[in-house]
């Protein structure tokens, strides 16, 4: 049933993608991205507006009546409907459908911490509540202000049936499919040569930008709800279908809903959408067809909207939606804002860089940002920085710039031996700059701690390694093409051989990126064939949670003890229970983090995970707390000694009923915390 809901997606994606083919002379290898985009900002749209359930039946109407209008015959001619079928079509139409059943059948399930305290809960909400997850109430006392551009993909396929952890993964490769699509553009079947190797070298990039070392673990490179590899793969991809729109002059604006959804990922990735449109509205504006003049008020405007479709999401999304959402929450007690304003940081960095004095908050930071600008830069040429399977960051660039000139050296003319050119020269300014914005954000937002370890550096910056290889790559597909059009034809036979000789380094290009992938992942530690143990203790956990839940009320409120946690089995029950809400558990004004372990100051251990992660509560205050939040229950996943000797007495049986294994739910009454009968204790 649930592969049917998904598979019922996917027609109506593939209507909507026939009439933007059929009617709209759009590529069907270009369709998918667009179409993607299109769904992205009018759920957006319509999760900000608080109507997302009839947005949706809105969208999906509209999807599949503009595809089955468009595929009926008008004026007595059929459609063409072999325009539906090209080399990117079919990449993209059959890794989705061959995934869809693939995930269906084995099941993965979101494990990563990131993923249950964010990436994976909000498109869970969202589909329980049919509502944008920015205003469900989660039992946290922060605000939810991340973009919703993936969770809402994701709530596209999870639309029919009921919620599942793959779909998730599926949305998101399907998203990465429509990019992969959009690099090899506009090759027909006849380009085979061509088509193969650009499809394998996509394939591989997000795995050998990304993994630097050998792994003992499943690698979540394709089963990921994460937005650091989305990121990047819409960087490159708004560029790789801006660049094939052009070669088989399709609609101009089918590109702008993918700039916007290229700013709808994550907000610290907002910079790389605006990259993406520099780098379109560059091209568009200042390599005209005919004559500079002309056309020039229309390649103004064309290049004003390029920037105008990420910058609209900023806007709309994270100044106003999210300004509201910050009052909201400081009215209800929560965090209110949380971060310096972006602008003060761009201002006192860019001072700091030039010399000039800065004060405050800024002067006190300074030793932060320049240590950061340190670290990274040593990140970046030693060989301490295995940010990828060819090692650190000065290794991609090399990698990636050799595509640059591989694809400069195939191409057939003066005209686009330039555009390629300048586009390459323009993406090394923009690496610059999107490593100062890092740096700034170590320095001035992120915590002392986080900037003194780089703390997730590599996803950060493979963000922009993966966006740039596509580009690099969609150039290279745009020469490779360029070369067999009627006009190089005309010089042969050193074209010919120029398009030999490149094609020839494209396929050593794919068999290092295969050879290299295939020695560090290996397929049973991959998204080819992870073995099922590997989801073992999250199984167990949401079964023990859909038990647990089978006691309780949606009314209820759970307060969740697990004595040694460290945060990551709070956030699996705050996932797990949903929508029955678990509280956040010791997490008050001072931030002390869900779950834990509870005990009276001086049972407090000297060291361990108990120790680091321990609230030294009274008895008074656990109460007062418990109560105070507004619990009914208690959730005794796991308590220990000092759980016990700190608290037993607030409880009627003194935990009688938990220590003999009768049950882990106690009712909170007015007599004190009443255990609960349970048919088995699990």
């Amino acid at each position: 049933m649930e592969l049917l809901g998904v598979l019922t997606a996917l027609a109506v994606l593939f209507l909507f993608c026939a009439f933007l083919t059929l009617r709209c002379g759009l590529h069907s290898a270009l369709a998918p991205l667009t179409a993607l985009g299109c769904a992205a900002a009018w759920l957006t749209a319509a999760g900000m507006g608080d109507w997302l359930f009839p947005g949706m039946v809105v969208l999906y109407l509209a999807f599949a009546g503009l595809g089955l209008w468009a595929l009926l015959p008008h004026g007595g001619k059929r459609p063409d409907l072999r325009k539906l079928l090209t080399p990117g079509a079919l990449l993209f139409w059959g890794m989705s459908a061959a995934f869809a059943v693939y995930f269906s059948l084995r099941q993965p399930m979101a494990t990563g911490y990131d993923e249950l305290s964010l990436w994976a809960t909000a498109v869970k909400v969202t589909k329980m509540d049919n509502r944008l997850y920015s205003t469900a109430t989660l039992g946290t006392p922060w605000p939810v202000t991340q973009n919703p551009g993936l969770p809402l993909l994701s709530y596209f396929f999870q639309f029919f049936g009921h919620y599942a952890d793959w779909k998730i993964y599926l949305a998101y490769d399907v998203l990465a499919f429509a990019a992969f699509a959009a690099v090899l553009g506009g090759i027909e079947f006849k380009q085979y040569r061509t088509a193969v190797p650009l499809a394998a070298a996509c394939w591989a990039a997000p795995w050998f930008l990304t993994t630097y070392n050998h792994t003992i673990y499943l690698n979540t490179t394709y089963m990921t709800a994460y937005g650091d590899v989305s990121a990047g793969l819409m960087l490159g991809g708004a560029v790789a279908l801006w660049l094939a729109l052009r070669r088989t002059d399709g609609p101009r604006w089918a590109v702008l809903p993918v700039l916007a959804l290229a700013a709808n990922i994550k907000a610290n990735t907002f910079v790389l959408s605006l990259v993406a449109a520099g780098l379109v509205a560059v091209d568009a504006w200042l390599f005209a067809e005919k004559p500079f003049r002309k056309g020039l008020v229309r390649r103004t405007g064309f290049a004003l909207c390029s920037f105008a479709a990420p910058m609209a999401i900023y806007y709309f999304w994270n100044v106003r939606y999210v300004s509201m959402l910050v009052a909201r929450s400081a009215s209800e007690g929560g965090t209110g804002e949380t971060s310096t304003p972006l602008a003060s940081v761009v201002v006192n960095g860019i001072k700091i860089l030039l010399g000039q004095p800065v004060e405050g908050f800024y002067a006190e930071r300074q030793p932060q940002f320049e240590q950061a600008m340190a670290d990274m830069g040593h990140q970046f040429w030693t060989a301490d920085g295995k940010l990828s399977m060819i090692g650190q960051g000065r290794n991609v660039v090399i990698f990636i710039l050799l595509i640059f000139a591989l694809a400069v050296f195939a191409a057939g003319s003066a005209r686009l031996r330039t555009r390629i050119s300048v586009m390459g020269v323009l993406s090394v300014g923009c690496f610059a700059g999107y490593n100062l914005m890092l740096a700034l954000s170590y320095g001035f937002i992120f915590k002392p701690d986080q900037a003194a370890g780089l703390v997730d550096y590599n996803r950060y910056i493979y963000t922009y390694y993966i966006g740039w290889f596509l580009m690099a790559l969609a150039c290279l597909s745009l020469a490779l093409q360029e070369n067999t059009s009627a006009v190089c034809e005309q010089n042969a036979p050193a074209e010919r051989w120029n398009k030999l000789a490149a094609q020839g380094a494209l396929l050593g290009i794919v068999a290092l990126m295969l050879v290299r992938v295939n020695s560090m992942v290996l397929p049973q530690l991959s998204v080819m064939g992870f073995s099922d143990s590997e989801f073992a203790d999250r199984k167990a956990a949401r079964q023990e949670a859909e038990w647990v839940s089978g006691y309780l009320s949606q009314d209820d409120r759970v307060f969740y003890v697990s004595q040694g946690d460290n945060g990551e089995g709070w956030f699996s029950a705050v996932f797990d229970f949903y929508p029955i809400l678990v509280d956040y558990s010791g997490v008050g004004a001072t931030q002390e983090g869900g779950g834990g372990t509870f005990g009276l100051a001086e049972l407090e251990p000297e060291e361990g995970v108990k120790q680091r992660y321990y609230h030294p509560y009274t008895a008074q205050r656990f109460d007062e707390t418990v109560r105070g939040n507004g619990c009914t229950v208690l959730f005794l996943q796991k308590i220990d000694d000092i759980f016990v000797q700190s608290y037993g007495d607030l409880f009627t049986d003194h935990l009688q009923a938990a220590l003999d294994g009768q049950t882990v739910l106690y009712r909170v009454t007015a007599q004190g915390y009443a255990p609960m009968e349970m048919e088995a204790a699990q």
